[in-house]
């Protein structure tokens, strides 16, 4: 039997023949006589295509009846069930003796296992009205359920008319308790992950993400989830070659569009960020990021870089137009090179890259406003910080105690310190809420009418 190696390089010529092919072909069939006809190496390829673009029911079609014995297309056949949250399926036939050594197969060997070990015995939730799966390492994460379903569905409904990429149901979904099993589960390095404060990947054909209950202070993790399946839909609409300055940047431009504006959305305001950023060299430049922007050396580098591309990305849709996305995901998933992505930006817009590129230099140093100190990244603690986070933790202890209208003073007397932290504004409102419902409640009780 010829090594994965081999089998890679003698197969190089075809591969893109056959990408072509699906590209023009469609979804396959069982009838489709070009299926049978498929030698083992090019209808693997013709598998994997498919997987990529989360198409894997047709996968799965072109794969069934294969010859069982044919390693590629058995390496394929456990994609399509990871794809699919079947770890325990995938890990079995991942264990085949031919597949073991791989080192093609060695990657989804190491997801697959991750998955097992993370999500023995976890919680599924099947939600058909939205067509999403949810599966819960934590059991008392299941409440969640209909919220991600919710947004998950409307995230689906808003990419078909922004992007023009219709996603797939069901959807898979994950929620881990930490960042151990997050790493184990998408094959980020734990290093990274904590450097840079990474809550959630699009990988393996599913959102996997951390439980808002992970974190002390929660996190915008509605936001995460939409920001994630964007990923997934310009993975499927452009066949896995769209750019990471274009993958991260239309997944910030689109993460909060599925809710109303509220109002600390685009705090700071990217184009100021972005600007700030290129004036104090921080970040590298959008077409330089590298793999990943969770793989960056800092949590710095990591805020500057993703408001650098949603800056490029809002001002390339809005000089381009309400077409320009979608035409350019179409773009990207006709290239054939990697010389083509750059055709592909002038072909949906009537520029090149470089040009648009230089263009938003230009345009946001000239219009973004200075940070403020206290929202440049890496600032120091603003004056008074030391009393504001003394009185919110006393404001916390006092509320979970039931002492509502203490809590409210300490919580007032920070916000007096803070007027535009978002967190001291939150807590504060929490505690009027409660405050005001037991005057009205006294009120109600004293009313002798």
């Amino acid at each position: 039997m010829r090594s994965p190696r081999r089998l890679r390089a003698l197969l190089a010529p075809v591969v893109l023949a056959v990408t072509a092919a699906v590209a023009l072909g469609g979804p396959a069939s069982a009838d489709d006589p070009g299926v049978e006809s498929l030698g083992g190496a090019l209808r693997a390829l013709r598998a994997r295509a498919l997987i990529t673009e989360l198409s894997v029911a047709e996968a799965e079609t072109i794969l069934e009846d294969a010859d069982p014995a044919d390693a590629q297309l058995a390496l394929e056949r456990a994609r399509a069930r990871a794809w699919r949250m079947d770890c325990e399926g995938a890990s079995a036939i991942l264990a085949r003796p031919d597949l073991e050594g791989s080192k093609e197969a060695a990657p989804l060997t190491a997801i697959a296992r991750g998955c097992m070990r993370g999500m023995a015995a976890a919680a599924l939730v099947e939600d058909t009205t939205h067509g999403v799966v949810i599966r819960f390492q934590d059991d008392e994460d299941v409440a969640l359920a209909p919220l991600v379903a919710d947004v998950a569905g409307r995230t689906r409904d808003l990419l078909t008319k922004d992007l023009g990429v219709t996603l797939p149901r069901p959807l898979y979904v994950e929620i881990v308790r930490d960042q151990f099993t997050l790493a184990a589960m998408t094959g980020l390095p734990l290093e990274a992950a904590a450097t840079t404060g990474t809550v959630a990947v699009a990988k393996w054909g599913r959102v996997i993400m951390l439980s808002p209950r992970a974190m002390g202070g929660g996190y915008p993790w509605l936001d995460t989830l939409s920001h994630e399946l964007v990923h997934l839909a310009l993975t499927r609409g452009s066949r896995d070659k769209a750019p990471l300055w274009l993958q991260e940047g239309v997944a910030k431009r689109e993460e909060a569009r599925w809710r109303p504006i509220e109002p600390f959305d685009d705090r700071p305001p990217a184009h100021d960020l972005a600007a700030w950023g290129i004036a104090a060299g921080m970040g590298p430049p959008i077409d330089a990021i590298g793999p990943s922007i969770a793989m960056l050396p800092s949590a710095e580098e990591s805020m500057v870089t993703y408001a650098k591309v949603q800056s490029f990305i809002d001002f390339f849709a809005e000089q381009a137009g309400d077409q320009a996305l979608p035409k350019l995901v179409v773009a990207m998933g006709d290239a054939t090179r990697p010389d083509d992505l750059g055709a592909a930006v002038e072909a949906a817009s009537g520029a090149s890259f470089g040009s648009w590129k230089e263009r938003w230099e230009t345009w946001v140093k000239e219009h973004a406003t200075d940070l403020p100190p206290e929202q440049r990244p890496g600032a120091p603690p603003a004056p008074g910080f030391v009393e504001v986070r003394r009185r919110v933790r006393l404001g916390e202890l006092l509320a979970n105690r039931g002492h509502h209208e203490a809590a409210r003073r300490q919580r007032s007397a920070a916000l007096a310190l803070a007027p535009a932290d978002g967190r001291v504004r939150a807590e504060l409102a929490a505690s009027l809420t409660v405050v005001i419902e037991q005057l009205r409640a006294g009120e109600v009780v004293a009313d002798r009418r």
